[in-house]
């Protein structure tokens, strides 16, 4: 079915009947929103993940954990962890399939197999001659049964402060490199222009974000109330025309000392594959 289609083959592309489309899905891993915080603002990440703000930021500890699809498949979920230290960024995102069955050429099952796939990145962010500059490299790795496969991609970006009254933006280009290859089959890369805008006003801070890829773009938008400095709530939407997916975010969060808990729920249509994820995150900052 046309509806959703992007997503959909995103998720089944664990059967291993693994045509060229299928494949084609894996390196959609390096789009997932990681965090809740991210999510529940309409995927908006830039002005919670550039690089270009890592000495603007405080040093943390991060762990997100997210069951993926639950609408049409069970057991596929990912965990993202986070660890940033002055300027540099270290980061880990593990995606798992779920257990699928092994079988023969005449279709019977003979075992069962563990798809997996996981992106290693480190990031650094400083000034250079007074511009905000952030770089990214990232490992992507794909164990799909009997294949697999290593791929190298990079993000570049930089964080443009107060450009008219309180206005931030954030530019960033990303996942260019070198794309993983299944045997004779070569992967695409999720390469597009990102642009992020945030503005603060007393309690509350509006975000908005535009991601350009090749043949297609999306954009999502958000805000969050700040009470306190203690609790926070969130809301956003998202929108892919090209794919036909468009959703509505809520997300709240508490901070304890220094423990940061942040949730995320997607709300959209009940054909929808998202619908209903939730997302967990917890920061400890160091």
């Amino acid at each position: 079915m046309k509806k959703n289609k992007f997503w959909i083959l995103f998720g089944l592309m664990v059967l291993l009947s693994l045509g060229s489309q299928l494949l084609a899905q894996a390196n959609r891993i390096l789009t997932l929103p990681p965090t809740a915080q991210v999510s529940s603002v309409g995927n908006v990440f830039l002005p919670f993940m550039n690089p270009a703000r890592n000495s603007l930021l405080k040093d943390d500890v991060g762990f997100s954990r997210v069951n993926w699809m639950q609408n049409i498949t069970d057991g596929m979920y990912y965990t993202h962890v986070s660890i940033k230290k002055q300027q540099f960024r270290f980061s880990m995102l593990a995606f798992n399939y779920g257990s699928q069955l092994e079988t023969n050429e005449s279709g019977v099952v003979v075992g069962d197999f563990t798809p997996t796939s996981s992106v290693w990145s480190m990031n650094w962010g400083g000034k250079v001659k007074n511009y905000n500059i952030g770089v990214t490299g990232k490992l992507i790795s794909h164990h799909l049964f009997s294949q697999k496969t290593l791929g190298t991609s990079f993000d570049i970006a930089t964080y443009l402060p107060k450009v008219y009254k309180d206005l931030d933006i954030d530019v960033q280009l990303s996942n260019f490199g070198f794309a993983p290859t299944f045997n004779d089959y070569k992967t695409e890369l999720p390469t597009s222009l990102n642009v992020g805008m945030s503005y603060p006003y007393k309690q509350w801070t509006f975000y908005e974000q535009y991601n350009v890829f090749k043949k297609f773009y999306t954009m999502g938008g958000g805000v969050m109330y700040n009470y306190n400095n203690t609790l926070f709530g969130r809301g956003g939407y998202y929108v892919d025309k090209t794919h036909e997916l468009q959703y509505l975010t809520f997300g709240a969060g508490m901070k304890y000392d220094k423990y940061l808990l942040n949730m995320s729920y997607i709300y959209g249509k009940e054909d929808n594959p998202l619908t209903n994820t939730i997302r967990l995150t917890i920061n400890l900052e160091i």
